[in-house]
Order: structure tokens, then sequence, then C-alpha cells
């Protein structure tokens, strides 16, 4: 007979539970942060900014119960950093700091790489519609982003995947520049 084994058995169950609950509510959140760039993009901002209100309690009772978890948790809170981060960028044209939006290093430099994804779309939204100096600024702001990381070189043990982010945002910067290049030689033919 294990000494203690009923004392290891409830302990062991108890962490069961727990991770149980850190999965589900990260499901939840990257599901609501995925929603909610969603509604950004549709140009519902009331309602983006009411998801990210509940998001940001979802993210809160999180940090509760995540400790020891945080591998099951990760991308639940970079999906939170993306969706707030491009939120205060077409609400507020900026780029929220990690500390204003509560979070660790690695999850928010992630968040944010995935951020240049969703504003080239919203500079190929804006073009569509005409909008060409809304299209630039946020081509700007995913121009400031890749530029300020440049320099970051870590182990993929320390910021996963972020390399490779950075390589993905390099293309979108392109293929997004080689537009906004196109459309303002289409626009000056007519002035």
């Amino acid at each position: 007979m294990i000494p203690q084994i009923k004392e290891i058995n409830r302990e062991l169950e108890g962490l069961q539970k727990r991770q149980d609950s850190v999965m589900a509510l990260s499901r939840s959140i990257v599901r609501l942060a995925g929603e909610t760039i969603t509604s950004m993009h549709a140009k519902s901002n009331s309602e983006a900014r009411s998801r990210l209100v509940r998001l940001k309690k979802m993210v809160v009772s999180l940090r509760r119960i995540e400790k020891g978890f945080e591998y099951y948790s990760m991308q639940a809170h970079q999906e939170y950093v993306e969706a707030c981060v491009l939120y205060m960028i077409i609400a507020r044209g900026k780029v929220p700091g990690m500390l204003e939006l509560g979070e660790g290093s690695v999850s928010y430099m992630l968040g944010v790489m995935d951020v240049v994804g969703e504003l080239k779309r919203e500079c190929f939204e804006e073009m569509r519609a005409r909008n060409l100096a809304v299209a630039k600024h946020h081509f700007a702001v995913m121009q400031g982003i890749y530029d300020s990381t440049l320099h970051m070189r870590f182990a993929n043990s320390v910021l996963p995947n972020f390399r490779k982010k950075q390589d993905v945002a390099r293309i979108q910067l392109e293929s997004t520049g080689s537009e906004l290049l196109r459309l303002d030689a289409i626009v000056d033919r007519f002035k």
C-alpha cells in the first residue's frame, strides 16, 4: 500500500479539474476573440466593444486558475492580445503596450505579430472603399510593428514561432505595399 494514496489522489483530481477548466476557458476565449475580430472587420464597433469587455473578464478568470497550466492557455492570451490591439488600432490609431493589456512579453509579442495579417485585411477593405488615407495609416502601423521587431532573434523555446510570424509579416507588408503603390499610381493618373 502506498502511504497517503487518498490524499495524493484527491490532489491529482483537483489538478485534473483545474486543467480541464483552463482548457475549456481557453477555447472559449479563442472563439470569442475570433468573433470580436470578425465584428471589427464588419465595422460593428459597438458589438466588438461589448465582446472585448466579455473577453477581458474571461481572461481575468483564466489568470486566476492557470498557474502551472500556462502551456494550455498561451493561445488564449495571444488571441486576446490580437483582438485588443486590433481594436485599439482601429478605434484609436495606436498600438497599446503589454502593461496596458496586462499580458506577458511572449503572448503580447505573438499576438501583436498576428495583428499584421488583420491589418492587411483592413487595408484591402479600405482600398476597396476608396479610403486611401485610412489604408495608408494601417499600412504604416503594419510597417511599424514589423520594423520594431526586426532586431528580435530568440530561440523557439523562448518565443515560439516568432521568426515564422516575422516572415509572414514581411510577406504581408510586401503584398500590401505593392497594392497601395498600384492604387496610388491609378489615383495619380486621374488627378
